[in-house]
């Protein structure tokens, strides 16, 4: 149970850490307005983010031009542009070699551990 709530509580920071390209991969392919993004990502990782977390970031996506919104029924509705999927590639690469690097330096100082045997 411990170990389930430490796992939890670090995917959220994982998920609040990596937002912003959690939005463009969410977006990539998608044409979605605020409330879904958060009920995607809730959805997939049980991590409950405020309208007061996303919107700001939204907008800050969108003075990068790194996606487009578009206003439909009284609603923003948002997509990934050209610029915004080359940006999450780029991210994502760079995610992967960071988060690989982490792993593999913990992996170097838990010598003598549980997981080390």
């Amino acid at each position: 149970m411990r170990m389930e709530l430490e796992s939890r509580e670090l995917l959220g920071r994982q998920v609040k850490a990596f937002l912003d390209i959690m939005i463009l991969a969410v977006l990539n392919g998608n044409s979605m307005h605020g409330y879904d993004i958060l009920a995607s990502i809730h959805k997939r990782f049980g991590v409950l983010l405020s309208p007061g977390t996303l919107y700001p970031l939204l907008h800050s996506l969108e003075r990068a031009r790194l996606i487009e919104a578009r206003t439909f029924k009284w609603r923003r509705v948002y997509m990934v542009n050209q610029k915004g999927k080359e940006k999450l590639r780029d991210a994502f690469i760079v995610y992967r070699a960071v988060t690989q690097e982490i792993s593999s330096f913990i992996d170097e100082n838990l010598k003598g551990s549980f997981l080390s045997a």
